[in-house]
Parts: structure tokens; C-alpha cells; sequence
């Protein structure tokens, strides 16, 4: 009768010596895993019950881009924190990208006569460094909607697309609709012209869509204006008979 084998000893855990646990983020948990004989997976769980980071060592063509675009997309390209990015550039003495662009005499009088987002937008200034160079010269944050807006600007409001608004004025569209809509101007759409004699003569001859551009008006109203006279639509393709005034 045979006798029942003995089950192989449970291994114990080998303890973690002061030697280790000093080297512990220093390198990868991979190749502290090779040295020490041990799996990445309790590298990683001691590293972490010891409160340490996984330091990432930095390299000289890291550190050639820091303070060449700001700190986020630094971050974003070397696969760090932001905060990490402005600690090493401290550390080297490399002043903050946006620290290289000055300020002109026409910038600085933007600051408080504008929202902060419309000025940074104009000078393409970093919001944050319009902020602060705004509380340097002891100006107050202007109010989007409320301030800034002359009597000329508020009389071009609702008669132009919102775009060509905020062109003619130096600010964004979304500032020329909230004042539109603060102030309750609706947009007046520009009254159309009615049909000349020679743009009548071009419908059908041309298809919708080709004439529309012609004539610098959308397809509907070409469609529309077709239909009202009952003239059969041109079809793609067909040979299209110039006129005088629009080859």
C-alpha cells in the first residue's frame, strides 16, 4: 500500500531589505524586477506602500524643449504632468514660453478695456498671462456684455451676420451675440434684391446648384424663383448656353 506524498512546503515571502526598498523608483519597476529577482507586479505593490513615485528619468532633448511652447504642451508631448514640466523648468532656470513675447504699447491698452478672453484671443497672449498682467498695472476685469461697447458698435448689431460684426468691432462673435441677445436685437436679415431681367433668363439654362453660385444666392431661392415661373430644371451635364454678363 502505498504511502500519501507530503505536499511541497508553502515558499515564504522573502523580505524586503533596506537596500531595496532605497532604490525603489530610481528606475523602472521592470528593471528593479530583473535585479532583485523579484516580479514587476511586487515591485509596483512595495513601491506604492512605500508612498513612491516612479521617477522618469529626464533626458538633454527634454529638456531643450522646455520653455520653447507652454508648459501643457510640453506635458502633453513627454508624457508628463503639467506640474512636473514647470518644476524641472524652474529648476534649470528656463523662464515660461509666454514670458518671451512682449507686450506692445496697442496690447496694453486692450487690458481692462477688453474681456480677458477677447484679449488673449487679439494678442494670443496665454489667458493666464493676460490676467496677470492686467492686475500688474492695477486695472479692473472688464465685463463682457455690460462694458466696453460704444453707441456706433451697439448700432451695428442685428444689421450684419454676427461675424462681420465682431470683424468690424475687434471682438469675438460669441461676444457680439450675447450683447445682441442682452440687448434683444434680433438679426435683421439684408432685404434680397428683386430678380434682374438677365438672372430671370438664366433659369433652367444652368443647373440649381450652378447658378445659385453664379449669382452669389442660395440654391433654395433659385429652386423657388424656378418653380414659381414653372421652368423645368436644368440636369447635370447638359450644355450650358452662355449669356452676356455671366460667362
Amino acid at each position: 500500500m502505498s504511502t500519501p506524498q507530503s505536499k511541497p512546503p508553502f515558499p515564504t515571502r522573502r523580505r524586503w531589505t533596506e537596500a531595496e526598498d532605497s532604490l525603489l523608483g530610481t528606475k523602472s519597476d521592470r528593471a528593479l524586477a530583473r535585479k532583485f529577482g523579484r516580479t514587476v507586479k511586487a515591485i509596483k505593490a512595495r513601491r506604492q506602500a512605500k508612498g513612491v513615485f516612479l521617477v522618469k528619468e529626464w533626458r538633454p532633448e527634454d529638456d531643450k524643449i522646455l520653455g520653447t511652447r507652454p508648459d501643457l504642451q510640453v506635458a502633453m508631448l513627454l508624457g508628463r504632468s503639467e506640474a512636473c514640466i514647470a518644476w524641472r523648468r524652474h529648476k534649470l532656470g528656463i523662464p515660461c514660453f509666454h514670458k518671451f513675447r512682449r507686450w506692445t504699447p496697442e496690447q496694453l491698452e486692450l487690458l481692462g478695456q477688453k474681456p480677458d478672453e477677447e484679449v488673449a484671443t487679439l494678442t494670443g497672449h496665454p489667458l493666464s498671462s493676460v490676467a496677470i498682467k492686467r492686475l500688474e498695472l492695477g486695472r479692473p476685469k472688464a465685463d463682457p456684455i455690460l462694458t466696453c461697447w460704444t453707441p456706433e458698435q451697439d448700432r451695428l448689431l442685428g444689421t450684419m451676420p454676427d461675424d462681420e460684426v465682431a470683424r468690424r468691432v475687434g471682438r469675438t462673435s460669441m461676444a457680439v451675440q450675447k450683447r445682441r441677445f442682452r440687448l434683444r436685437i434680433g438679426y435683421k436679415r439684408p432685404a434680397r434684391l428683386p430678380w434682374a431681367e438677365e438672372e430671370l433668363a438664366l433659369l433652367g439654362t444652368l443647373p440649381d446648384a450652378e447658378l445659385a453660385r453664379r449669382l452669389q444666392c442660395s440654391v433654395r431661392r433659385v429652386i423657388y424663383k424656378r418653380k414659381s415661373l414653372h421652368i423645368p430644371h436644368c440636369p447635370a451635364g447638359r450644355t450650358v448656353r452662355k449669356e452676356a454678363g455671366f460667362e
